[in-house]
């Protein structure tokens, strides 16, 4: 594979990526922090970089497997591939999908209540949208949609659908902040289906709640 030269026109230490200038002119390149070889270095304007070119899904060219002149090439560690071998595969994850719309339909048979089984559907079928809006801002370096609205269609409902597009568009999947706010959305509504149709309303969160009520 042939191998390019350039010089960094800018980078975003917030964002993790940036754009080469090539020495031979034309149109600038990509590049996303996780191609750089090196260990612990930021890039900064004006470094003289080597790089190889490869054009991703949507047919935009991007940098890879580049490294900065006078910086230490770093190896290869297995646990990076030992993590990603441990990531949930989408059986799991349509299987975790499911339980919400499963105690949906429980809850249907108890008290013909459809409310959650269709809030479910229809936010899951939201986040999924805005999930494929956010991926596409990003490949397109544009301003991205905050986590926080992410979590918050979550929370509201929408974590089936986020749960399946983690994985099925291969974003916000890896970041262990967000992943760790998502799973325990994923468990609080998990304890709530548990408390109210297994416990009968008496447990601890719906004694927490009439206390709440009571004040």
């Amino acid at each position: 594979m042939q191998q390019y030269e350039g010089i960094i026109k800018l980078w975003k230490v917030d964002k993790g990526f940036g754009f080469i200038q090539p020495n031979a002119g034309g149109k600038e390149v990509f590049i996303h922090i996780r191609d750089l070889q090196h260990t612990n270095y930021q890039p900064q304007q004006g470094d003289k970089i080597k790089y190889k070119i490869v054009a991703d899904k949507d047919g935009k060219i991007r940098a890879y497997e580049a490294f900065i002149r006078g910086q230490e090439i770093k190896k290869p560690q297995p646990q990076q591939t030992i993590k990603r071998d441990f990531q949930l595969g989408m059986l799991p994850r349509l299987i975790i999908a499911i339980i919400p719309f499963v105690f949906s339909a429980l809850l249907i048979k108890q008290q013909h209540n459809f409310i959650p089984f269709f809030a479910y559907l229809i936010v899951s079928l939201v986040t999924f949208i805005v999930y494929t809006i956010d991926k596409t801002k990003a490949h397109n370096n544009q301003w991205r949609i905050p986590e926080q609205t992410l979590h918050l269609l979550e929370l509201l409902g929408g974590w089936p659908g986020a749960l399946i597009t983690q994985r099925a568009i291969r974003h916000k999947n890896k970041k262990m902040a967000f992943q760790i706010v998502f799973w325990l959305i994923v468990l609080i509504h998990i304890a709530i289906w548990v408390d109210v149709l297994f416990l009968n309303n008496n447990g601890v969160l719906c004694k927490f709640y009439s206390l709440c009520n009571r004040e």
